[in-house]
């Protein structure tokens, strides 16, 4: 699903939001960062990010920073694994992840609005031709009748 052409890249920010606002979270929440990523990867549904956290957590568990298995991952966009980083480097992760999903999320409407602009021409053109089937169904056994008149 995400390598689809058009979609996968949007799928792929879809997850991304929904993992950096989840884990923002439950970190100001005070939930440890591992067990934090253990609720964030039971919200996650696709396998190949999955198996990412899993790797993530693992490493984690063995001392590693947050931004160093996700960088390893390559499931991640550099501007995640930066501003993950950045944010483990200056103590303010929370809202570094919070920044992360505040801006998929608006590329995710910019994307979903221009798909959507595209959609509306050719869901005209498919109308009109529904509308010219039909006519033609219509017209064409009027006219071989008028053929049998004469």
């Amino acid at each position: 699903m995400l390598r689809a052409p058009v979609f996968g890249g949007l799928v792929r920010k879809l997850i991304v939001t929904r993992i950096a606002r989840t884990l923002a979270t439950l970190l100001s929440s005070g939930i440890p960062l591992l067990s934090a990523l253990s609720i964030v990867k039971a919200i996650v549904t696709n396998r190949e990010i999955v198996g990412a956290l899993d790797k993530t957590i693992q490493d984690i568990g063995e001392g590693s920073d947050l931004a160093g298995p996700l960088r390893k991952s390559g499931v991640f966009p550099p501007m995640v694994i930066h501003l993950v980083a950045a944010g483990e480097k200056s103590g303010q992760l929370e809202e570094m992840l919070n920044k992360i999903a505040d801006a998929y999320e608006d590329d995710v409407e910019t994307t979903v609005t221009s798909l959507t602009s595209i959609l509306e021409p050719v869901m005209i053109l498919l109308m009109g031709g529904i509308v010219l089937f039909i006519v033609v169904s219509i017209l064409l056994p009027i006219l071989e009748m008028t053929k049998l008149v004469k």
